[in-house]
């Protein structure tokens, strides 16, 4: 069953499918579909919950296994399956498997980016769609974010002048992370009225240090700069992830782009949702890094995405690292 965002709610409350797909390039409403159904799964009593991040050379008989496992506390479980580049490496085998034969203990919960219509014709898919719900998450277009932003600013208990609303939406430009920051930050001050000088000068001293500002040094092949916020964000506590879906969000559309001529271009850069105001750093990376390089850029992410959820590594050791692959700067060798 497909269903749209707004519809997730009623579809829950009527009771969990044994199986739900959620596909998207816009980090903040993916992740917010997952709470959704995380949440409602907690209050059917699904307390436990297994990820898994079935990357590239991901062995799906551990997947197959844990689903055929009886858990141990004989509670029911989410089994968590995060799809980084949304082709499973055994072309769906063992999800096909798992949705035609379902333990009833679980709860599968498969997470990739946008799904293009070869992905949407596979047996795997199918098979979702058959035991369960797909809800593909699109980006919120420009003509829509403005009452996007409006929904935000109420739900913080917030009442924004008409003028302070234009001035917020045009600051974040359709990037819905940002602006969800920043709505939180102005809730902090502790004004719940907020006018068009407020927001000029909560989102003028932050501005120059956020996510997006990094991801846009980096676009411009600006590493100082770069280095300089990246070190900043790190200082503030901000949390990797919500640097890491800021670039990756920009590393796929660069790789949608990549390669098109003017025409195409255009057209291109309105199915991404890059306002005009916000191409010139994507025209000048897209002149700057091949498609290898985007690629490359992209396995990086994956793997810092891995470590800041806890594989080990380092993720600000591979946030810098994916801040000079795409700068582009070639670093000297020792």
């Amino acid at each position: 069953m497909k269903i749209r965002q707004d519809q997730l709610g009623n579809t829950l409350s009527k009771g969990l499918a044994g199986c739900y797909l959620v596909a998207g390039d816009e980090p903040l409403l993916v992740m917010e579909a997952c709470d959704e159904i995380r949440a409602a799964a907690r209050a059917a009593g699904i307390e436990e919950r297994e990820l898994f991040h079935a990357e590239a050379g991901f062995d799906w008989r551990q997947l197959q296994e844990e689903a055929n496992a009886m858990s141990l506390f004989a509670s029911r479980r989410i089994l968590e399956v995060r799809i980084p580049n949304g082709k499973p490496s055994d072309k769906g085998n063992a999800l096909k498997e798992i949705l035609e034969h379902p333990n009833p203990d679980n709860l599968l919960l498969i997470v990739c980016p946008r799904l293009d219509a070869a992905s949407q014709r596979s047996a795997w898919f199918k098979a979702v769609e058959k035991a369960g719900v797909f809800l593909p998450v699109w980006p919120i277009d420009r003509n829509q974010y403005p009452g996007w932003l409006k929904r935000r600013i109420q739900m913080a208990g917030l009442q924004f002048d008409p003028a302070a609303l234009a001035a917020l939406a045009h600051q974040t430009e359709g990037n819905l992370l940002a602006a969800v920051q920043e709505i939180e930050k102005l809730r902090l001050l502790g004004n719940p009225h907020i006018t068009e000088e407020i927001i000029h000068d909560a989102i003028g001293d932050s501005s120059r240090f956020d996510a997006f500002a990094l991801a846009d040094s980096c676009l411009l092949g600006n590493l100082a700069e770069a280095s300089r916020i990246l070190s900043h964000l790190r200082s503030e506590g901000l949390e990797p992830l919500m640097i890491l879906g800021a670039l990756t969000r920009k590393i796929r559309q660069l790789i949608a782009l990549h390669g098109l001529p003017g025409p195409q271009l255009s057209e291109a850069f309105k199915k991404q949702n890059v306002w005009p105001k916000q191409q010139p750093p994507y025209k000048k990376a897209l002149q700057r890094l091949s498609a290898q390089d985007l690629h490359a850029a992209l396995q990086v992410a994956e793997q810092a995405d891995s470590a800041a959820k806890g594989s080990g590594d380092d993720p600000w050791r591979l946030l810098n690292e994916l801040t000079v692959l795409l700068t582009g700067v070639k670093l000297p060798t020792s």
